[in-house]
């Protein structure tokens, strides 16, 4: 097994934020590549890279088709991204992009050979098959989400099933040894009983990893303009998203409903995304070139339903601001970025000694 594909302690103080507050503090600038000055320099040919490489899936089963796209039937508006082909080709960039983000790992999370693992919205499935893949055969990695949208060809130690993560869920207690979720905050509107299904159901010993992003975006340099077209962009699909009883800044809650859950050894690690090539450091400029494939259909995929569905706009109205926020990708002089939290919490072993917040301390099994 590639031992470097799980978390380690050591990966856990990259970035990280000290601090509970929605402002992240504590992390460097990205120093912008003064090469992309020169347009004739073969780093800004990243910028005119061709947007229209994915292509549309003809048959749409028995899917909700709006705005151009496909949505799930399944417990119909609980999410508001798309299932298409363009949807499946972006998650899989974004996993790839996350394998860049954690230098090959799956996780930060201090997993050692799990014997049960779910992964909760698993979409295309491709992080699930990629652990089944590392694991023993031995071990049972489940994925769940609302579409069927996962190949049929898997691990036999991979599994999908179709599932709501915020209804009840029929697993036993104390299952998992390692709970997995990534980008739910466009579908998670009772953060608190999710986590608290996640505390009801790992295994004590076990591990949980939230990952999630800010619906906001930055720069160091001023470059993020108030009033501009991303930020136009940002402040619409917020507004919307608050009106729809969506986090935009869940990291923050987040830590705080492990702690009331009854998690501990919770570390959140904080890590700054550039929207493009634009960064000096060759990782964080690979890192942006994923992140801008991924922004080109994202941007969309992220605002459409939103904006139609709870903003009230028409398509028109919403593709233009979608467009508007696209056009600034191949923006050389636009270095904006946004945040991604990685959340890690260890549920405690039986008879193991815990404060709880605002309790005594005693056993917690």
């Amino acid at each position: 097994m590639a031992a470097n594909y799980y978390g380690n302690n050591s990966g856990m103080n990259s970035s990280r934020s000290s601090t509970d507050n929605s402002a992240v503090v504590g992390i460097d600038p990205i120093a912008v590549d003064p090469r992309l000055a020169d347009a004739d320099d073969e780093r800004a040919l990243d910028y005119l890279m061709d947007g229209d490489t994915f292509s549309v899936t003809s048959s749409i089963y028995d899917y909700r088709y709006e705005n151009g796209r496909t949505y799930h039937r399944y417990r119909d508006g609980a999410y508001l991204m798309p299932n298409d082909e363009i949807e499946k080709d972006r998650l899989d960039i974004v996993h790839h992009m996350y394998l860049v983000f954690l230098g090959g790992r799956l996780t930060l999370a201090p997993i050692d050979n799990p014997a049960r693992v779910l992964d909760v919205g698993t979409g295309t499935g491709i992080w699930a098959i990629a652990l089944a893949d590392q694991l023993p055969k031995t071990s049972q990695i489940i994925g769940t989400d609302l579409s069927p949208i996962q190949p049929e060809w898997v691990p036999p130690n991979c599994q999908f099933e179709i599932d709501d993560a915020e209804s009840e869920w029929t697993f036993p207690p104390n299952h998992f040894d390692f709970i997995h979720s990534r980008h739910l905050n466009l579908s998670m509107r009772d953060w608190k009983s999710y986590i608290e299904r996640l505390y009801h159901h790992t295994t004590p010993g076990g591990y949980i990893e939230i990952v999630e992003h800010n619906i906001s975006a930055h720069s160091d340099d001023g470059t993020y303009i108030p009033g501009g077209p991303v930020h136009v962009y940002m402040e619409k699909v917020g507004a919307c998203a608050v009106q729809s009883g969506l986090l935009i800044h869940p990291a923050p809650a987040l830590k705080r409903m492990c702690r009331e859950a009854g998690f501990v050894d919770i570390q959140h690690t904080v890590k700054k995304l550039p929207w493009g090539p634009w960064a000096e450091d060759e990782t964080l400029k690979e890192l942006g070139r994923w992140a801008r494939l991924v922004l080109m259909t994202g941007l969309e995929a992220y605002g459409m339903a939103l904006m139609t569905r709870v903003g009230g706009y028409t398509s028109e109205q919403a593709a233009a601001v979608c467009d508007g926020a696209l056009s600034t990708l191949s923006d050389r002089s636009a270095h904006i970025y946004n945040y991604h939290h990685f959340i890690v919490a260890r549920k405690p072993n039986v008879g193991e000694v815990v404060p709880p917040p605002g309790r005594p301390s005693g056993p917690r099994s």
